[in-house]
């Protein structure tokens, strides 16, 4: 029996990348095909250590003639011993944050992507086949001389736990605007706020809730609470940090709106899970948001903080929102995980 097996640069708990590879391990296996799933020791969690192996420990648990997907978000040098060892290589690719977007607030990271982006050229040319989430990102494997790239999408796993329903009795009648992603300049919580600001003073009554790890960028951190504190909203910007997933279903239930200004999205996976909550999206139209988001939200291009406001306000307010629940169903057809399995399925048969 012949092996397709993953490697990711690490792993994490509530990671999308580590939630897809997780799911897309038991799709490789119910194909009839030997999977393990190999990353760098010290950035895998600690209790993700036994479903998912050293990199160091290919040679062992593999067989000659076994293939890699490599699953590129950033370099790693687990890719590289990985795609000496293999028989075959594809590439998935998640994207790269340009580093332009990252220097002012997270320099390290800004570097790590740059040589990211650097070192990406040389695996193309190592890969024979290559699938993305994004019909984006897939441009982006194009322009670096990579034909025939698979649009596969993301897996994500069982889910999100049910909410509970919402209690009435002392719930607040602010609106509350949501937004899911980690703290880093690139997702533009700031602009987020600078929206909050401006709602509150056309009288709105709401509220920002901040989920996401803000990791090492504490800087921008800074940056927002400060923010928050000139525009007279710092009592109405809650940074919530990560959560766990019944925590994050009752954020979506709860929200009347998710609003994300992010300026580079290479799917962006909280907008389906706001979609499959039936939460009203407003984005800024940056990278995938498109395509992820299809006729399911209003779309901005590079709109300015006081844009992003006029637009939550309108949603708020009721318009558009027959329209967004019809472009809603597509989308989650789409990105759904049987659709997303299918797409799979059909890039593995193509190393196997």
């Amino acid at each position: 029996m012949i092996g397709v097996h993953q490697v990711v640069a690490g792993a994490a708990p509530r990671d999308a990348i580590t939630n897809h590879v997780l799911a897309a391990r038991e799709v490789i296996r119910a194909m009839g095909l030997r999977s393990e799933i190999f990353a760098e020791e010290r950035h895998t969690a600690g209790e993700l250590r036994g479903r998912i192996h050293p990199h160091q420990a290919w040679e062992a648990l593999t067989e000659p003639g076994d293939a890699a997907i490599i699953h590129y978000s950033i370099d790693s040098p687990a890719f590289a011993h990985v795609a000496a060892a293999a028989t075959r290589v594809g590439i998935h690719y998640h994207n790269i944050t340009p580093p332009d977007l990252l220097w002012t607030y997270a320099p390290g990271l800004a570097r790590q992507c740059a040589e990211g982006r650097e070192r990406l050229q040389p695996l193309v040319h190592l890969a024979s086949t290559a699938a993305a989430d994004s019909a984006f990102n897939a441009g982006e494997l194009m322009d670096l001389g990579m034909d025939d790239v698979s649009v596969v999408g993301i897996l994500r796993g069982p889910g999100l736990a049910t909410a509970p329903a919402a209690a009435t009795a002392g719930r607040s009648a602010r609106h509350r605007i949501l937004f899911v992603g980690r703290g880093v300049s690139n997702k533009a919580q700031d602009d987020l706020i600078l929206a909050l600001g401006s709602l509150l003073q056309a009288g709105h009554d709401v509220e920002l809730r901040l989920v996401g790890s803000w990791g090492g960028n504490r800087a921008f951190e800074s940056r927002c609470r400060w923010l928050a504190r000139r525009v007279a909203a710092a009592d109405r910007v809650q940074f919530l940090g990560s959560v766990s997933d019944e925590e994050l279903a009752i954020e979506y239930r709860d929200a009347d709106v998710f609003a994300c200004a992010s300026r580079h999205e290479g799917y962006c996976v909280p907008i389906i899970e706001a979609l499959e909550a039936g939460v009203p999206v407003v984005a800024r139209a940056a990278g995938a948001v498109p395509e992820t988001t299809g006729r399911a939200g209003l779309l901005l291009d590079d709109p300015t903080p006081s844009h992003l406001a006029e637009a939550i306000a309108a949603v708020l307010g009721g318009a558009l929102r027959d329209e967004m629940h019809a472009g809603r169903l597509e989308q989650l057809a789409i990105h759904s995980n049987d659709a997303t399995t299918a797409r799979l399925r059909a890039f593995v048969e193509t190393l196997a």
